[in-house]
């Protein structure tokens, strides 16, 4: 039986053949766009700051006690003999003192300790050039240089005090110490990010 209207189906499945095309053409391009989001982790680089010990090395001070020598000057120069003698008063004030003299004269003469109250405690004869100490309890004392003939002449008299006694000194000594010091330290964590992708990519990934 002969078709009727030949050239209309022909036209309806071209229609057909091409809206078919189309909607797949336009279904390729819609799931081309990158519509859907989604998301991803991925790992992350940051810094911190945190505490670290630190070693240093510091003087720390100490006090240790150490025994000093001291003195104290009474006479330290040259004096006219007069004929009662060159008297000076010292006072010996420190436990275990020592009382050094120096003498220095042309002619030979005599050295006296008298104790507070007169008396001769210690008597050294025949001096001119000489150094000598004498050991003396504390007390006020006076010494004498006495020289009978030749009056006006210029003695010198060195009269000093010596002693030792303790003395707090500080002292240093290198220590290792600890402090707490910010560094900079570089971590990483993972975090969640977004992004949008094609419904292809979605389907088959």
């Amino acid at each position: 039986m002969k078709e009727l209207f030949p050239e209309t189906n022909v036209n309806i499945r071209r229609l057909i053949t091409t809206s078919l095309g189309l909607a797949v053409i336009i279904t390729c391009i819609v799931f081309a766009i990158p519509l859907k989001e989604i998301s991803y982790e991925t790992t992350e680089t940051y810094y911190a700051t945190e505490m670290k010990q630190e070693a240093y090395i510091d003087d720390e001070p100490y006090i240790v006690e150490e025994l000093h020598d001291k003195s104290k000057v009474f006479s330290d120069g040259s004096r006219e003999m007069v004929p009662s003698g060159l008297n000076t008063p010292i006072d010996i004030d420190k436990p275990d003192a020592r009382l050094i003299v120096s003498i220095g004269s042309p002619y030979e003469g005599a050295f006296y300790i008298y104790s507070k109250t007169g008396r001769i405690i210690y008597e050294k004869l025949g001096v001119s050039h000489d150094n000598f100490q004498i050991s003396l309890p504390e007390g006020m004392y006076t010494a004498q240089y006495r020289e009978n003939a030749m009056w006006g002449e210029d003695i010198y008299i060195g009269l000093v005090m010596e002693w030792s006694e303790l003395e707090e000194v500080t002292k240093y000594r290198e220590v290792t110490k600890y402090r707490e010091v910010p560094v900079e330290v570089e971590k990483e964590r993972t975090v969640t990010e977004y992004k949008k992708v094609s419904m292809w990519h979605y389907i088959f990934n």
